[in-house]
């Protein structure tokens, strides 16, 4: 069994980056165009990250010296993306396995391979980002074995029969499930349900923590796109929830602050504009993180990802988003409501102070 194993890394460095002029702190990087596998419609609309390629590295694992290629790719959107490839050449899936996450010899993983590359990045773009962060953060990893050899065909077997043939150990492999003849068939069906196969020769199983690619000719720049783009959306939404979580907090706070104060001293100014500014940042967020997936036009991808959706449950991480999302709408329209009524009492205190005015004016000048 041949093939390599891509390990992707996301991570969250900034609230926007200007790629533009990022490009030019970033060595060997390029807006890349995407290779598909296919014929695509002419007017193709992929969403263009500013792609760095560095360097291999060697590492001394348990299994021997590996060579591992680096590749990034920085989101407007304020993300980075790491990809870690190394190549395989193993009996079977159960030496696939320790291919997972490999300790290092010297006591590391890879994560933390991807971790400085993610941190070199971050430096390099600092002047050009938007709110960076004060360092990389926790990534989402995502492991995606994609096997060249065998092909399917070369048995007179199509892809689905392969995985049919293999479901069982295809399972054990995706779960990191060792013995993986301890897996129910329940378990199994739902770990290999997300299958998806263009041609008799190709398949892809996506899982929640990992995915298997099998495809002989070895093009999986697209596929690997899409995985690569789910998962960077995955921690950006990740990244979205707490912000909203802290945001809402600091709104209750104010508001209960606020409303023990007497209407005439002191108005929901100041909390207003805090809402307000962060209702247009999210707002802003929310529709450039669906940029980033701009493929539509092709059937197989969009099945991949909408796979992918399903996997990582991003439609109920933007449902939940947006309910919170609303309700700091309702605050900043409840305190908008509340600074108008301050604003009428008021005026209509000033009125009654005018028509005593008057009234005394009028009152004095008759005594005279």
């Amino acid at each position: 069994m041949k093939g390599e194993v891509v390990y992707l890394y996301a991570f969250d460095v900034a609230y926007e980056i200007d790629l533009p002029k990022a490009s030019t702190a970033l060595a060997s990087s390029e807006f890349r165009d995407l290779t598909p596998s296919k014929t695509l419609p002419r007017d193709y609309p992929f969403y263009k990250p500013l792609a760095v390629t560095k360097d291999p590295v060697q590492v001394e694992t348990a299994m021997g010296v590996l060579t591992v290629r680096r590749e990034a790719k920085v989101f407007s959107i304020g993300g980075v993306s790491v990809m870690l490839r190394v190549e395989f050449e193993v009996p079977g899936f159960g030496e696939l396995q320790r291919y997972h996450n490999p300790a290092l010899e010297d006591g590391g993983r890879l994560d933390d391979a991807a971790g400085a590359l993610a941190e070199e990045i971050l430096q390099a773009v600092r002047p050009f980002a938007v709110r960076p962060t004060a360092g990389r953060g926790n990534p989402e990893a995502f492991t995606v074995f994609c096997v060249t050899d065998p092909a399917p065909s070369a048995t007179g077997k199509t892809a689905e029969m392969w995985l049919e043939e293999w479901r069982d150990e295809v399972a054990g492999l995706l779960t990191e499930e060792k013995d993986f003849d301890r897996l129910s068939d329940t378990e199994v069906r739902e770990t290999t349900r997300c299958a998806f196969s263009y041609t008799n020769d190709d398949l892809l199983v996506i899982d929640w923590d990992a995915a298997l690619v099998l495809d002989p000719s070895g093009n999986t720049g697209d596929v690997l796109y899409i995985l690569e783009s789910a998962n960077l959306q995955l921690t950006e939404l990740q990244i979205y929830d707490s912000f909203l979580d802290k945001t809402l907090d600091q709104a209750y706070d104010d508001l209960e602050r606020f409303s023990v104060r007497l209407p005439l001293f002191g108005g929901p100014g100041d909390i207003l504009k805090r809402l307000k500014t962060a209702l247009v940042d999210l707002t802003k967020f929310s529709e450039e993180l669906t940029n980033i997936t701009k493929f539509f036009g092709d059937y197989h991808l969009a099945r991949v990802y909408m796979g992918c959706r399903e996997r990582f449950h991003l439609t109920e991480w933007e449902n939940m988003l947006e309910r919170k999302l609303d309700r700091l709408d309702g605050l900043y329209k409840r305190l908008s409501d509340d600074q108008n009524n301050q604003r009428m009492i008021v005026l209509e205190v000033m009125i009654v102070l005018l028509f005593i005015v008057d009234i005394a004016s009028i009152y004095l000048s008759a005594k005279k």
